[in-house]
């Protein structure tokens, strides 16, 4: 589940801060009330974004690896689910954010997550199965919390590298087509991230295809630089309200590019 503040802002400061941290922020902060997003929405809406992506710098996705991108966090599907019927409860849980999960949570929804995509196509599964390959590489230690938690991670970790080698197989792209498709899964995720939790900050991103995206944030308007995305697109996503009220307890949101 991605958390956002119920009132969106605009930084205060014009500094440029990494975009994870933004998220990263966003995502540890308590809300008493606040918007909810399941992790397969976003996963849509990194779909779209990679749909409408322009550089000639990024490589063209078909829709096979369009709808891995739009999938890849399937496998969240049924533990939101069930955190947003305990936030409808008589006595309403609050849904913890996705960074909140343990090791076993995040290698279990992220096996279901590469299942749903590979049955899409092999090279779905492969770069679904690579971007979660690298997450654990790059953040799974910020997980870690116990020896059980360090061989569920390095179980993941040996067991992808043994399906990548199968999926690579079964289909035509080279390795190094592969690890570009990864990269316009990894940009698109973090993208979606960033719009839907609802950072204030003005953020930069990791480099990508030689190009180091800058994103300034003018309250749900967003101005990007280089123009990646057109100007004038408009990206919807679906929030919840948490607590539910009688005025409203969803909205669609309009993530909206200058």
């Amino acid at each position: 589940m991605i958390l956002r503040p119920l009132q969106s802002s605009a930084s205060a400061s014009e500094k440029f801060v990494s975009a994870w941290e933004a998220v990263q922020r966003t995502q540890t902060n308590k809300y008493e009330s606040c918007w909810l997003i399941t992790q397969p929405s976003h996963a849509a809406l990194a779909g779209e974004l990679a749909a409408n992506i322009s550089p000639p710098e990024f490589p063209l996705a078909d829709a096979q690896i369009l709808q891995a991108i739009a999938l890849h966090d399937a496998g969240w599907g049924i533990p939101d689910a069930q955190a947003l019927v305990k936030s409808r409860s008589v006595h309403p849980h609050q849904p913890q954010s996705f960074i909140a999960a343990g090791a076993a949570q995040f290698a279990e929804a992220w096996k279901s997550s590469i299942e749903t995509c590979q049955s899409v196509s092999p090279a779905g599964g492969y770069i679904v199965s690579r971007h979660f390959w690298r997450l654990a590489k790059e953040r799974g230690s910020a997980t870690v919390e116990s020896k059980q938690d360090q061989r569920t991670l390095e179980s993941f970790l040996k067991n992808e590298e043994q399906r990548q080698k199968k999926l690579a197989a079964k289909q035509k792209l080279s390795i190094q087509e592969l690890e570009r498709l990864t990269d316009l899964l990894q940009i698109c995720d973090l993208l979606s991230l960033y719009f839907c939790c609802g950072a204030p900050d003005n953020v930069v991103f990791p480099e990508y295809f030689g190009v180091q995206l800058r994103v300034l944030n003018q309250i749900e308007n967003y101005r990007l630089d280089p123009q990646v995305l057109k100007s004038g697109a408009q990206f919807p996503v679906a929030a919840l309200r948490y607590p539910a009220t009688k005025q409203e307890s969803s909205r669609e949101m309009h993530i909206k590019i200058e």
